[in-house]
């Protein structure tokens, strides 16, 4: 392995052994091999760990006729990035990068290459006459991608199970460009084309997917001679003008063979799926105020090579150990459970939710050991207030009772909420109600209206929470020095957090392995956002929220209402789930300059720039997901989820699309709460081949045949209720209804895999 960054200003050839055995490693900084002269070789060599950086890459081009052979690139802000013409990329395995392979120049060759779990497999800005050939992409966010880019050609390549919620290939304002040959299937639209003109698809074969081929506001483009089977959408036109769709085979489509919206274009000498047309028992054709000529028709289907659809040879699959937590309580007693000190217990009132976000006045008492103490008057739905009650207990007593109550304020108080405790001062442990490991949290408890964390403390000598009693006869450390921040087993994890969780500290455990609680945050990372009251045993969501300035100082910015998070906050806690919203609370929360709609690319580079702040070793990478609030994004709806890197754990919603359909406030706030569930729930491993009811645009209006089939599926991933439902489905509502809070995977947003 060699730990180093290679500036080549010569023509020479670098060839490793094997790509297995010679390693060129960046130690996850900048770029790793630079090329700035000419017709320099590469091959036989494994390229990893770069940069964050916008021009970062593992290998970047800056030259001409280069030609770089039998690598694999992994793990970097950008794959290889090219600025030379006439450059060559062959049998390459290209991974786990923001973009895999980024092309800004002309007359280059990508052959025979794989693509995976990239944020792009390929990208090609501003390019013309380059050739992908040959290669293989899945498991990316979009396979391959051309902005602004002409006279390219993709030829004999296979494309598939890309991002959920995202797709194969897709072309933007680029024209005369050539796809041929091409397998295309599992994808959510294989095929998409916006602003293009002039671009030929042939002898293509598509299948599987929402949309086949999705094409809007588009001009004079060419389909011809392709399979389109067994997409929910085969074709369909939006805005679209003098595109002909000639000779394929368009069979088998469960919603629309060809379905147009304000266009024009002709659909001539098609195969429909019976010899009668696009009717009866064929593909349907439906038109919106459009005209698509299909007269004549085919009677019977095209010969039509059919190209062998693959099948990705890695699995991404993750198995968690588990940990046994023992009490290890023995039955000592002892006349003082600290000499050190004349003990006192605190309970400290952390947080307090009404789940109905109802704002009301409302306080807090406390018994400890018979006596009571109350807390002043707290006004709102969601309350910080940070409160302790201290009592003087018995020195001798080792079990301390504790009653926390919640009170609603009036002219007559009412009781809310009622928390039994017994704390042990020989483990500093409580039981009770509430206890360690319970499926809601150590801490926490919802009940009837209201939501409560706390926490038990007592007046430690030395002021690391470990009890006279574990220090002297259990750990043997010193109770009068103060042992907090230490990692005694060498574990990564200090001594208090392993204490609290019930874990020995004085015995290795990999933390950074362990999650017994399966949210995908694992202990070393629970230990980190403990501070946000993240708990091992009970599982947590993470998420960022990042939002876009107003247009002017006449608008609004686009932010997530408060109502919005906290409804969204009562769906999940009746799961024992807790959402962590990170708008600004926890570190996040940047602002992005206004634009009026932003681009799959754009959204991408916003995701590095203010999400990983262009690290690839940013810490919150597998603890957070990433969230942005637009004005309008790269889809004509309400949003949508993506993956800018290696997993799927992010999205966007256009908060301007939801204001533009809800006007009142109280609308816009369930609207955005059921929207931004709706999206998460992509993140958390559902989409319409987990369930055909999910992401189903056959269910958008009454008049379609999805609204009645899928009336059961109460959950806000149904078309039907995504701007009104702040919930997911639990399957029990009837025929053709689905559990999705079974089927959640909290884990999918680190180890995404489609399709399967």
């Amino acid at each position: 392995v060699y730990h180093e960054h290679i500036i080549i200003n010569k023509s020479v050839s670098l060839i490793g052994t094997s790509r297995n055995s010679t390693i060129i490693d960046a130690g996850f900084n900048k770029t790793a091999v630079k090329i700035l002269a000419s017709e320099v070789k590469i091959s036989n060599l494994t390229i990893k760990n770069g940069g964050g950086g916008k021009n970062d890459a593992l290998i970047f081009i800056k030259s001409k006729k280069n030609k770089i052979q039998n690598c694999s690139v992994a793990y970097s802000r950008n794959g290889i990035l090219i600025r030379g013409n006439g450059n060559k990329i062959q049998n390459c395995t290209i991974y786990e990068n923001g973009e895999g392979v980024i092309i800004k120049a002309n007359k280059n060759e990508i052959k025979n290459c794989i693509f995976y779990k990239n944020g792009m497999g390929i990208g090609l800005y501003d390019s013309s006459e380059n050739k992908i050939e040959g290669c293989e992409a899945h498991t990316n966010g979009i396979g391959m991608y051309l902005e602004k880019s002409s006279k390219n050609e993709i030829e004999g390549c296979s494309v598939y199970k890309n991002s959920g919620n995202e797709g194969g290939i897709f072309l933007i304002s680029s024209d005369s460009n050539k796809i041929g040959n091409t397998t295309l299937h599992h994808n959510v639209w294989s095929l998409r084309l916006v602003d293009c003109v002039g671009n030929s698809v042939s002898n293509c074969y598509i299948s599987k997917s929402r949309f086949g081929i999705k094409m809007e506001n588009c001009r004079a483009n060419k389909i011809y001679r392709c399979n389109i089977l067994h997409n929910r959408y085969g074709i369909s036109l939006e805005k679209c003008n003098l595109d002909k769709i000639n000779f394929n085979n368009i069979e088998g489509n469960h919603m629309y063979g060809i379905y147009a919206k304000f266009s024009f274009s002709n659909a001539r000498y098609n195969y429909w799926g019976a010899m009668i047309g696009p009717k009866g028992k064929g593909d349907r054709l439906t038109t919106l105020a459009s005209k698509v000529s299909y007269i004549p028709w085919l009677l019977k289907p095209l010969n039509l090579k059919e190209v062998e659809i693959k099948e990705e040879s890695k699995k991404y699959k993750q198995s968690e150990p588990s940990i046994y937590v023992g009490s290890n309580v023995s039955n000592m007693q002892l006349n003082d459970w600290d000499p050190l000190v004349d003990l006192k217990l605190s309970v400290h009132i952390l947080r307090i939710r009404n789940i109905d976000v109802k704002e009301e006045n409302f306080f807090a008492s406390v018994d400890i050991n018979g006596k009571e103490k109350e807390s002043g008057i707290w006004n709102g739905f969601d309350v910080q207030p940070r409160w302790k009650a201290t009592q003087n207990i018995p020195d001798d007593k080792e079990n301390i009772p504790i009653v926390i109550k919640i009170w609603k304020k009036g002219l007559i108080k009412k009781l809310c909420l009622q928390v039994d405790l017994v704390y042990n001062l020989e483990r500093g442990e409580w039981f009770g109600c509430d206890y360690l490991g319970d499926d809601d949290g150590y801490g926490h408890v919802l009940e009837g209206e209201y939501e409560l964390w706390f926490d038990v403390s007592f007046n430690d000598y030395d002021g690391d929470g470990l009890t006279y009693w574990e220090e002297t006869f259990l750990y043997h450390t010193n109770p009068k020095i103060n042992d907090s921040g230490k990692d005694f087993d060498n574990d990564g994890i200090p001594i208090e957090w392993e204490d609290k969780w019930g874990y020995n500290p004085f015995i290795y455990e990999n933390h950074a392995k362990l999650d017994p609680d399966k949210d995908g945050i694992e202990n070393i990372e629970e230990w980190e956002t403990s501070r946000w009251l993240s708990d091992p045993y009970r599982k947590d969501i993470f998420i960022e929220v990042d939002h876009m300035a107003a247009k002017n100082k006449f608008s609004k910015p686009y932010v997530l209402p408060e109502k919005s998070k906290e409804m969204l906050n009562t769906a999940f806690a009746r799961h024992n789930i807790m959402l962590h919203i990170d708008d600004g609370c926890m570190g996040g929360g940047e602002e992005i300059p206004y634009k009026e709609r932003i681009t799959y690319n754009e959204t991408n580079e916003i995701y590095w720039r203010y999400f990983l702040h262009n690290s690839t070793q940013n810490p919150r990478k597998g603890i957070f997901h990433y969230v942005l609030l637009c004005s309008y994004s790269a889809t004509t709806r309400g949003g949508h989820s993506f993956q800018a890197w290696d997993n799927l754990d992010s999205f966007v919603l256009a908060v301007q699309y939801i204001r533009n359909w809800r006007i009142k406030e109280r609308d816009r706030e369930i609207s955005m709460a059921s929207l931004f569930m709706h999206e998460l729930g992509h993140n958390l491993g559902l989409f319409e081949y987990t369930f055909d009811g999910i992401d189903n645009e056959s269910c958008n209006a009454l008049w379609l045949k999805g609204w009645w089939v899928y009336a059961n599926y109460k959950s806000c991933l149904n078309y039907r209720y995504s701007f009104s439902l702040i919930d997911y489905s639990d399957g029990t509502h009837g025929r053709n209804d689905f559990d999705d809070w079974d089927n959640i995977d909290l884990t999918f947003f680190q180890n995404s895999s489609y399709y399967v």
